[in-house]
């Protein structure tokens, strides 16, 4: 499996008045990930759309579990993987390194969903393409 990692600087913004990071920056960090992996392997938010009619890929699930604080000026990674493939969903899991520290471990459930026809304005999952999944092993 691919693994996408890519540096975040930790700014004032990004923390607490503790300097310690505020932690739903920490999934707004794992949602960034994924799409830039996406991104990575050419299958950007808009391509989804146009190739395969998928306006989205929604959270249905996610969790985080933090095991060492991150502070303003920190330089951590972000480490994502696709762990899991089912029919319409995929887990992908992250894990925030800060040096050689593992500060979090996490993961988001996605839906490959696309509009719904008889219902405008919502979704429904769909079964995500073989071809899909293969780009990323």
């Amino acid at each position: 499996m691919k693994t996408f990692r890519h540096n975040v600087i930790v700014h004032w913004g990004d923390t607490d008045p503790a300097k310690i990071v505020f932690y739903p920056n920490y999934f707004i960090w794992f949602d960034e990930s994924t799409r830039l992996f996406w991104d990575s392997v050419g299958l950007d938010w808009d391509s989804l759309d146009r190739r395969y009619g998928v306006t989205g890929l929604p959270i249905v699930e996610a969790k985080a579990k933090f095991l060492s604080p991150s502070k303003f000026r920190d330089e951590i990674v972000v480490e994502s993987q696709i762990t899991e493939w089912n029919d319409k969903t995929f887990k992908i899991s992250h894990a925030i390194l800060n040096g050689s520290q593992r500060a979090v471990e996490g993961y988001e459930i996605r839906v490959w969903a696309v509009p719904r026809q008889d219902e405008p304005g919502r979704l429904k999952a769909m079964p995500i393409p073989a071809e899909v999944k293969a780009v990323f092993e």
